[in-house]
């Protein structure tokens, strides 16, 4: 065994950065008391709060990946890649590093107590101490699975979860093991039990709920259009569940599945561990080195204090893509699929749009103008309807057509061919029948019902030039047509587009257009368009929470263009203009819009939280996030053991509104150094650590106090000292 010093302390608090953010993605996520909470992940990466995740210190206790983390008392486990495994008697200050297996991939870690603890990994492999980890002992677990969990509910009953339809059960603590079969889960990617209940979900976006230890099973409807898959999941209480999924969308439920609520999260990233301590949920990130955190019981979820994001845009395809026109879709049954539209080509991804492919040549007749739409069926994404401008035959011109596919692009074959200048984006289907599809072209509205095999004229619209059409999630009947008719006007039909009525106008006469229609099945009596005018007052987008009916006005600026709803998320908007550089986003469902540097948006596909995509000006984009945690109270500026301890007086004093502390300890010591204001009441701790011998320093910014008279004070085992400083401001 090893024994791992505690790499110099790194404090996180709301003071100030002094290091480079590290980037370790975290992997999972523990809190044994009230106040304490640690966190693990790659590349060795440990993470300790003593203040209810206000801040963090960051310390990197080992060279591979960790996996799983356990604490009780002052003790802490750690379990990773390689058989790795460390613990730590002390809070986490110093670690002792061994070897459980050559070669062993250790992917989960519980201790009920101090003394009884397991680690679950591949090959069905389950271990066991009842030493506090001195000594380990394997199990049998009667699979081969690979286990990505276990805990237990006391010291006899427990349950593993794998990669396979079976859930494990012991009850008498691990000597023996029974399979619980859930069905339909081919591949488990989380489950939780509670007293009799469990609840298991999978990468299919399938979840599942037991209320007698998996004798019988319920499927739990999940009403969203893609499968973005089930990542953590959480029992709360009977019934009341936490759901994460892999793009990081958290949802609740009070009463077993039968609704969800969406609380809002403005941490956009795919999360992998969820920890319960009584009203506070921590959550960390499976890309970044971040942590999220509800205070209410998952109502609200927060970053960590004085974290921040960045969004930009990066490019990933270019071409000759139509402007103005949506030529983007998704794959509704494979994760991480999408097709593009190029004139004639068809482009594939299967990772997110980081690579491209052209996977078949739609059958013009003669030339392409441009293409207009790409639709991708719902519940089959073998079918597809492609719009296209191109010029036919000699003897007859077909300025615009639709294609029609059933097979993913390998055969294409001409379905409706219009004499009429343009199509654009006026083709979309009906979520609850995708195979019926809606077409508005000049005045007049087309339906088919067997995929664009064959088309009906149903009416004979009472206005021209559309702009979009959209299908009510839930409610066939209801269906929304916008036009660039001065002045542009927002129709629905409450009989399946035979009759329309105007339910939103823009005011302005002179020039005005709503180019774009956005609906989400999460929420289906939302409703957002966008709204074009010549006028900067009605330039934006227009919200509604009741079918149309009644509408809220975000004033934007720009030619109001693209917009879209996360297919998992209904508190995410997205918001682009064909004329102005900022995309805006919002994460509270309009509330409020944040403009972030990117591109010019004639499309926006908002794939699922963490993915979005733009067309702009013959290039494809996608959003990429930077997130941002400060790491760092207290910097090591000298590893020479200094003779003794010292306390500096601060520089600069008076200060205005950073001032810098500097220390030496000859020892290693337990370290606490305070400020306290003229009173005698503490303001703030600026380190409570085990520290080795040498010089530090720490930075303090005082940009949230007021001025005064402050002390600060230095605290170990064998020292004391206090010192004044001035804020000045």
């Amino acid at each position: 065994m090893k024994k791992l010093n505690s790499i110099s302390a790194i404090l996180v608090f709301s003071f100030f950065l002094l290091t480079p953010v590290l980037s370790q993605p975290l992997n999972d996520i523990t809190s044994p008391s009230v106040q304490v909470v640690y966190a693990a992940g790659e590349d060795g990466i440990f993470m300790k709060s003593s203040n209810a995740g206000t801040s963090y210190t960051s310390t990197l206790i080992t060279s591979g990946d960790l996996n799983g983390i356990s604490a009780a008392g002052p003790r802490v486990w750690a379990a990773g890649d390689s058989g790795r495994y460390l613990s730590s008697t002390d809070l986490g200050v110093s670690w002792t590093e061994g070897i459980l297996g050559a070669g062993a991939q250790l992917n989960s870690i519980f201790f009920s107590d101090t003394l009884t603890g397991y680690i679950s990994g591949n090959g069905g492999m389950i271990l066991k101490t009842t030493n506090s980890g001195a000594n380990w002992s394997a199990l049998n677990s009667g699979v081969t699975f690979n286990l990505n969990k276990i805990e237990f509910a006391n010291s006899s009953t427990g349950f593993a979860f794998g990669e396979s339809s079976s859930v494990l059960i012991t009850t008498n603590g691990g000597a023996n093991w029974n399979a619980i079969t859930t069905p339909s889960l081919s591949f488990l990617r989380a489950a939780d039990v509670s007293g009799n209940e469990i609840i298991a979900g999978s990468t299919e976006n399938v979840l599942y709920r037991s209320t007698d230890l998996g004798a019988s099973w319920q499927q739990i409807a999940l009403n969203i259009y893609s499968k973005p898959g089930i990542n953590v999941l959480t029992i709360l209480s009977p019934q009341e569940y936490i759901v994460v999924f892999e793009s990081g969308t958290i949802w609740n439920t009070t009463n077993g599945g039968q609704s969800f609520t969406y609380p809002v999260n403005e941490f956009m990233d795919a999360l992998n561990s969820v920890y319960v301590r009584g009203t506070r949920l921590y959550a960390v990130s499976k890309r970044h080195k971040m942590i999220v955190r509800s205070q209410d019981r998952g109502l609200n979820w927060s970053l960590t204090p004085n974290s921040s994001y960045s969004i930009h845009f990066v490019s990933i395809l270019s071409g000759t893509f139509s402007n103005y026109n949506k030529i983007l879709d998704m794959n509704y049954q494979k994760r991480g699929v999408l097709y593009a539209l190029e004139k004639d080509k068809l482009y594939r991804t299967l990772n997110f749009g980081e690579n491209w492919s052209v996977i078949s040549t739609i059958p013009v007749d003669t030339s392409v103008r441009n293409s207009t739409q790409l639709l991708v069926n719902m519940r089959d994404s073998s079918k597809m309807l492609a719009g296209v401008n191109s010029f036919g035959p000699v003897g007859g011109e077909y300025k615009c057509s639709i294609f029609r596919t059933t097979n993913y692009g390998a055969n294409w074959v001409r379905v409706l061919g219009l004499n009429i200048d343009y199509i654009g984006n006026y083709m979309n289907q009906d979520p609850q029948h995708p195979d019926t599809v809606y077409l508005g072209a000049k005045d007049t509205v087309f339906r088919s019902t067997d995929w664009g095999a064959s088309w009906t004229k149903i009416c004979e619209a009472p206005f021209d030039d559309w702009c979009d059409i959209a299908v009510h999630p839930s409610n066939s009947q209801i269906i929304y047509g916008s036009t660039n008719h001065f002045p542009a006007k927002l129709q629905k039909s409450t009989n399946g587009g035979v009759n329309w009525t105007y339910v939103d106008f823009v005011t302005d006469t002179s020039y005005s257009e709503m180019p774009a229609i956005a609906t989400t099945k999460l929420t289906p009596n939302v409703l957002l368009h966008a709204q074009l005018s010549n006028n900067n007052l009605f330039k934006g987008l227009k919200r509604s929470y009741t079918s149309g009916n009644t509408w809220l006005f975000n004033q934007l600026p720009g030619t109001s263009w693209a917009i879209d709803i996360a297919k998992d998320d209904p508190n995410l908007y997205a918001y682009g203009s064909v004329s102005y550089d900022p995309i805006f986003l919002s994460s509270n469902s309009g509330g409020f819009f944040a403009g972030t540097p990117s591109t010019y948006a004639e499309q926006i596909l908002y794939y699922d939280r963490t993915n979005l995509y733009v067309n702009s000006h013959g290039f494809l984009y996608k959003m990429r996030i930077n997130y941002t945690m400060p790491v760092i109270g207290i910097e090591n500026i000298s590893s020479e053991v200094p003779g003794s301890f010292e306390l500096s007086q601060n520089y600069p004093n008076p200060f205005n509104p950073e001032t810098r502390i500097n220390f030496s300890l000859p020892q290693r010591s337990a370290v606490k150094l305070i400020v306290y204001d003229v009173t005698g009441k503490e303001v703030t701790t600026l380190a409570d650590e085990f520290l080795q011998p040498g010089r530090y320093s720490v930075n303090w910014d005082a940009s949230g106090f007021s001025s005064g008279i402050y002390f600060y004070k230095l605290v170990t085992d064998d020292f004391y000292r206090s010192r004044k400083m001035i804020l000045v401001k």
